[in-house]
């Protein structure tokens, strides 16, 4: 037992000497308190379903223990990671526990606020809604907007029955046609619609803008060159 013991002796009371001075510098600190925000972060949402109601983003958690682990944990990203694979619809009732945040040896955990949180699931339904184009500003003068063509015309939404029903149109972010005088294809942002649970695929659609003269602009310019008004019959001779 003894020659165990003595086996590398050199080895083992330098550890024990380094365990000490870091137990010294544990124990010789300050205590300290911090209320530290944890983020919350949903993953695994089933294929066919959506999250039904809003759901608390973050967390906060009251930390205690020697001031330099209390700061170092504080300055770390510390996450309430929520995986909802394969659970069914309704409501699911989560915890948060200390082992949630991976806090360092010294340091505990007071208090979490909220401590539980809910999460609810209902079925996803989808269905195709048109799109609308919201046009900002005006053509150049002269000009006007004639015909515009949208591709896809139409996008997918999906989301709770409930806030799916009242979607009749998805709008475009505002197109500037100020100053425009030939055709333009440009890619236009959708607005999202309001409700918690929607989703639109794509959310950008191309869209195709036909700028023509005005009729009175144009017949106007044919009669400042000579040229016959469009519609007028060209002059005879006597």
């Amino acid at each position: 037992m003894l020659r165990r013991l003595a086996h590398n002796w050199q080895l083992k009371l330098l550890a024990l000497g380094i365990a000490l001075v870091m137990w010294i510098f544990v124990v010789g600190q300050d205590k300290a308190e911090l209320t530290v925000e944890v983020p919350v972060e949903i993953t695994g949402i089933p294929a066919d379903a959506v999250v039904a109601d809003d759901v608390v983003n973050k967390v906060f958690a009251r930390i205690s223990g020697p001031g330099t682990l209390v700061r170092r944990a504080a300055s770390g990203r510390m996450v309430k990671r929520v995986n909802l694979a394969g659970m069914g619809l309704g409501e699911h009732i989560f915890q948060v526990v200390p082992e949630d945040l991976s806090l360092p040896a010294g340091v505990s955990v007071i208090r979490v606020s909220p401590a539980r949180f809910i999460v609810s699931l209902a079925a996803k339904v989808s269905r195709q809604v048109p799109v609308s184009l919201k046009l900002k500003g005006k053509p150049a003068p002269g000009y006007e907007v004639g015909e515009v063509t949208l591709t896809p015309a139409k996008v997918n939404v999906s989301g709770k029955k409930e806030e799916i029903e009242i979607v009749d149109w998805i709008f475009t972010e505002p197109i500037e046609v100020g100053e425009l005088e030939a055709n333009a294809t440009v890619q236009a942002r959708l607005n999202r619609p309001a409700g918690r649970s929607l989703q639109v695929v794509p959310m950008s659609v191309e869209a195709e803008i036909k700028v023509r003269p005005k009729r009175g602009a144009a017949n106007s310019a044919k009669e400042k060159t000579g040229e016959a008004p469009t519609g007028s019959p060209e002059k005879q001779g006597p």
